[in-house]
């Protein structure tokens, strides 16, 4: 019933929910289309480039390679459109692939999947100022584009340059030190180039009084108790996200041995569906 009444329900999450089920027969009567059906629908919309509905399909019918495949081929076609795109774009071609067990597929499909996730993630991170994920999601993405030697659309440098501008007025010296760091490698990019000083230059004139306090700007509420050690200190866990001691309840990962803060995990779900580790599992920290 509260699927019902979301905008998206009846024809995407309601039709995602009954395929990850089997098609129950307690769903028949709000999904009127099979499995094999979806799979018959997902071959016809690619053929006539409905590209986001045949993601779907292929996802409802649980053909999760199809769906990968499709689905990131057309999201690294979309980072690399001359006139932009916009997150309501990219969670069309990618949210169906939440719903489909990606660690159970090949590491060319969970490294694709992952990374433009990540790139998904650290996008809208960045445009509601979180800037608490903006290292994590953005190592994250640089870690999966190299170990997995993945050709993804966009560059190091872009993902760093990134990372600096959203973090900008809250360590406004760390962002200096990362835009330096660009402007000293000899192979950033003339168009890279040129940015990385405009923003060097204006952090160079920017006043304290110009900074945002921690209390003031925008980013993500605090956790109550999450500042609270909630155990001795030699008992502490710590996170996989930060390296440091976590402070107030603890989220166990799937891996059952690493941890992150519970409001990480809360914070990171908001736009990364996604483990941390990079194993393909969705992480549920409610």
């Amino acid at each position: 019933e509260y699927l019902l009444q979301h905008p998206q329900g009846p024809d995407i999450h309601i039709p995602l929910l009954a395929a990850r089920h089997g098609y129950p027969e307690s769903l028949r009567n709000y999904v009127s289309i099979s499995r094999p059906e979806q799979q018959d629908r997902a071959a016809q919309c690619q053929a006539e480039g409905r590209t986001a509905e045949a993601i779907l399909a292929y996802a409802c019918a649980r053909q999760g390679e199809q769906a990968v495949r499709l689905a990131t081929d057309a999201l690294m076609q979309l980072f690399q459109s001359p006139e932009g795109w916009t997150l309501a774009e990219a969670r069309r071609l990618l949210d169906p692939l939440e719903s489909l067990p990606i660690q159970d597929l090949g590491v060319k499909e969970i490294a694709s999947t992952l990374a433009c996730a990540s790139f998904v993630g650290l996008v809208e991170a960045s445009q509601l100022g979180y800037h608490e994920l903006m290292f994590p999601l953005a190592q994250t993405l640089r870690n999966i584009i190299t170990h997995q030697n993945l050709n993804f659309p966009v560059s190091l440098f872009e993902i760093t340059m990134l990372e600096a501008t959203c973090t900008s007025h809250r360590a406004p010296a760390a962002a200096h030190s990362q835009l330096t760091s660009l402007l000293g490698n000899p192979d950033l990019p003339s168009h890279l180039r040129l940015a990385c000083e405009r923003q060097a230059a204006a952090l160079e004139r920017r006043s304290p009084a110009d900074e945002w306090a921690a209390n003031d700007g925008p980013g993500l509420l605090k956790l109550a108790g999450s500042h609270l050690p909630s155990c001795y200190k030699k008992y502490a866990k710590t996170s996989v996200l930060t390296n440091q001691l976590i402070r107030g309840p603890a989220f166990e990962l799937e891996d059952k041995r690493n941890f992150v803060s519970l409001a990480d995990a809360l914070a990171w779900v908001r736009v990364n569906a996604f483990s941390p580790l990079n194993t393909g599992c969705k992480i549920n920290p409610i």
